[in-house]
């Protein structure tokens, strides 16, 4: 039985508690008004940013988004990009590869929520991977050492792989490959651990000569030219492309309807299951590794030099010419000559970062005491702002042999011949007289010295 008193408090209680209720709503649904847009993840390959152009830093909020300008957008240091916004996720993409063992901070002003209209300011930092720098130290004549790859990665010289009479070698994401040649008439695939230096079984065609070594951008596969018999069918320098993560896998035949396809040159395509080849009549063209799609004609080339630094520009020569071909449009467009500075003075090997960035070897001749000449070489780093000379080797410093850039257009590398090395060492690939220097572009500063020959970066 309810008294009249019990029946007041019951609703008095009743009153109080939705009121409570209501309040307690109201400040939710406030909260909710005036939530903002906070960044909850950020993502990114590090170790392909330092390898390939268009790579992505995504970063997640707890709202959709309204879009994003470029100009609300910061990196630093300073980097080209692009700004794509979808849900709550802004994407930036980075138009060309960036730097070994750097900090990027990347900040967003004024992100704005789609529908409560609250603003937030987004920050977010990250690192790339450093990279570690390989050279080949080559000997050569009767009686030679075995070659080696060595790295100064731990602040001393370690051998890594050693070999007799290594032609080539690649770096990829575990190993070391590199082609041995024993004697005259043979070569063959050999490989060491990039952590140890343990030997590792390759399994390839068991040819007498293989030539050709490549390797994926992000180190994934690598490749090579076989030519010989095996097994009953006859390859002439033909391409195959392996796993790099599993030596021990049989390797994939590009074939051409079935049969052995002939490469005079091969280049894998920057981020794409792809390689671009060149046939013995001179025939270049664009062939999926997948299988399902034909190969892609890119007309009349004689030779591949290599890939701008994170892109899919391929620069080759053609009639005599140095040649940009864009896969990505399927432009392509001749690349100017750098005029001689004056009679005496010839340009020589050029390396390219971008069209109007690169380096140029200038090679001065002139007459010495007893009559005969002599040749001192500059290397300079040639851009649009300008010119930066990186390196003078005069007559009696030694010879400059070779030249070029980094993967990723960071550093330019000279490999000086010491004057002392045997003349015998000018022509026959010997690199144990020869040391390695190395620029940084963005300073036109040398940041190392390191013995041997072709240098080879990788995360």
């Amino acid at each position: 039985m309810t008294t009249a008193d019990g029946g007041a408090r019951f609703w008095r209680s009743s009153l109080i508690v939705c009121a409570v209720l209501a309040l307690v709503a109201l400040g939710l649904g406030a909260a909710g008004l005036v939530r903002t847009p906070g960044l909850v993840s950020a993502s990114i390959a590090a170790d392909r940013a330092v390898n390939l152009g268009g790579e992505r830093l995504v970063l997640k909020g707890r709202l959709p988004l309204a879009p994003v300008e470029a100009g609300q957008v910061s990196v630093t240091p300073a980097v080209p990009f692009t700004v794509q916004t979808k849900e709550s996720a802004v994407t930036v993409r980075f138009s060309g590869p960036l730097a070994y063992g750097t900090e990027y901070r990347v900040s967003v002003a004024g992100v704005r929520s789609q529908y409560t209209n609250t603003v937030a300011d987004w920050n977010h930092v990250f690192r790339t991977p450093r990279a570690t720098l390989y050279t080949l130290i080559a000997h050569r004549g009767a009686g030679a050492d075995m070659d080696t790859v060595v790295t100064n990665a731990k602040g001393e010289q370690t051998v890594l792989l050693s070999a007799p009479g290594i032609e080539d070698y690649v770096v990829t994401r575990e190993h070391l490959i590199a082609i041995s040649r024993a004697d005259a008439d043979t070569s063959a695939l050999v490989a060491a651990s990039r952590r140890d230096g343990a030997m590792v079984e390759v399994k390839a065609p068991a040819v007498p000569m293989v030539t050709g070594l490549g390797v994926a951008a992000d180190g994934s596969k690598y490749g090579y030219l076989a030519t010989g018999e095996d097994g009953g069918r006859n390859y002439a320098s033909t391409l195959f492309i392996a796993d790099a993560s599993n030596l021990g896998a049989p390797p994939a035949e590009v074939s051409s309807g079935g049969a052995p396809l002939s490469v005079q040159d091969w280049q894998f395509v920057p981020g794409a299951n792809a390689v671009v080849v060149v046939t013995p009549q001179e025939q270049a063209f664009l062939i999926y590794l997948d299988g399902d799609t034909p190969p892609v004609p890119l007309g009349s080339l004689a030779q591949l030099v290599r890939f701008l630094p994170g892109s899919s520009t391929l620069m080759a020569e053609g009639a005599g010419k140095q040649l940009l071909l864009d896969l990505a449009t399927g432009l392509s467009s001749e690349v100017e000559n750098t005029p001689d500075p004056d009679k005496k003075t010839f340009v020589g090997r050029r390396s390219f970062v971008s069209v109007g960035d690169y380096l140029v070897e200038f090679n001065t001749f002139r007459k010495i005491g007893s009559g005969q000449g002599g040749v001192s070489t500059q290397l300079v780093h040639v851009t649009r702002a300008g010119r930066t000379d990186l390196l003078t080797v005069k007559d009696g410093d030694g010879h400059l042999l070779n030249s070029g850039i980094s993967p990723n257009g960071q550093f330019g590398w000279a490999v000086v011949l010491d004057p002392d090395a045997p003349l015998t060492d000018l022509f026959s690939g010997a690199s144990d007289n020869a040391r390695t220097l190395i620029f940084d572009l963005a300073t036109g500063k040398q940041v190392a010295a390191e013995p041997g020959s072709a240098p080879a970066w990788a995360p």
